[in-house]
């Protein structure tokens, strides 16, 4: 079977999520056609070499603002031209190669109205912090993902979901399915070298604000602490300045290495990263990017559950933080993580097998 995979490229979440499923398909003999934008179409053409990854228009979207509905307003007319543009260009990569299906990993735009097509997402609702904005853009998202056969989800059902109301919502006539949660990270939390692994991620320019925060206020600290900033694109070897190792990128397989090195992660609270905290047990001080709701509303949620020391860029204090993240429990404790077998999942979606299968795996 040929798989058109196209993948969002807003921070490196909808990538790093999707390479499992992208790998899992050529391991099992299919073949695979990637696409996407910018730094997510680094990553995928470093970590797939023989693969063919195409370029897609980007949404050039830049957290700029903390208030939501500003960004929404500033880049929406360009958003709305993107769709347009990548569907465009979704019929004439179907025609040209031939392909019997397609997964798109938060990329609106792109399908077919002649051959199956899936959306992937975590994300059926939006928050903007403005009620009106809110209603509006999730009619929105209802128009765009209704083109879909089906919705994957990469999370647990309903109740032990991470995403909550993210994904709740009710899409029929649209079936909706939880892949459960997915990541390639193998790490265990350890005593090891470091106090802490820093994993940057997000859209500009808040990245850059949250990396030199992190950096100043580590450097004056006891102990050792990593750095990942997430920059595929960059090419410079690793750094030591002071009590810091500075790490420009890190394949899936090198993160999981230096995960097993520590037993506190540091991050924003994007969902992808928060699916590999679930699986990899570690503890975590979660610092959303301003601006963006959504990774507000998880971290608190988790907060509150008691799984996470959450806390605002503008008021990071990461001593603090430090010290309270030894009381909270990792992400998903004491839930069961629910896998659904990727390729019953395609085949449901091409009708060439109907039948589900699950598998339950106790989490910590």
């Amino acid at each position: 079977m040929k798989i058109f995979f196209p993948v969002l490229n807003w921070g490196l979440g909808h990538a790093s999520r999707s390479l499992p499923l992208i790998k899992n398909y050529l391991d099992l003999g299919h073949e695979v056609i990637c696409a996407s934008d910018g730094e997510s179409l680094t990553m995928l053409r470093r970590d797939l070499p023989e693969l063919m990854v195409l370029e897609l228009p980007g949404y050039g979207i830049l957290y700029g603002s903390r208030f939501m509905p500003i960004n929404m307003l500033k880049h929406g007319p360009g958003m709305l031209r993107t769709l347009r543009t990548e569907h465009d260009l979704t019929l004439a990569i179907v025609k040209r190669h031939h392909i019997d299906c397609i997964i798109s990993d938060n990329r609106y735009g792109c399908y077919h109205d002649d051959i199956p097509s899936a959306l992937i997402t975590h994300q059926l609702q939006v928050f903007t912090g403005q009620k009106l904005l809110d209603v509006y853009i999730r009619r929105q998202i209802r128009s765009w993902y209704k083109n879909f056969a089906e919705i994957w989800i990469p999370d647990q059902a309903p109740p032990n979901n991470i995403t909550g109301d993210l994904s709740g919502t009710n899409t029929d006539p649209i079936p909706k399915y939880y892949l459960g949660a997915i990541s390639e990270l193998t790490s265990t939390p350890a005593k090891g070298k470091y106090a802490a692994v820093v994993v940057i991620s997000g859209p500009e320019p808040q990245r850059t604000h949250f990396e030199q925060m992190v950096m100043k206020q580590l450097s004056t600290m006891d102990g050792k602490f990593a750095i990942v900033r997430g920059k595929p694109d960059i090419n410079d070897p690793v750094k030591e300045e002071g009590n810091l190792t500075i790490i420009p990128y890190a394949t899936r397989a090198e993160l999981s290495s230096l995960l097993n090195e520590t037993e506190i992660v540091i991050s924003r609270s994007g969902y992808t990263t928060l699916m590999d905290l679930s699986k990899t047990g570690h503890k975590a001080i979660l610092c959303p990017t301003p601006g963006q709701y959504e990774q507000v509303y998880l971290a608190d949620r988790l907060n509150n559950l008691g799984q996470c020391v959450y806390t605002r860029q503008e008021n990071l204090n990461l001593p603090k933080a430090l010290a309270d993240v030894r009381l909270v429990k990792p992400i998903g404790y004491g839930a069961y993580n629910v896998i659904e077998d990727h390729l019953h999942r395609l085949m449901h979606l091409t009708k060439q097998n109907p039948e589900m299968q699950m598998v339950e795996v106790p989490n910590r």
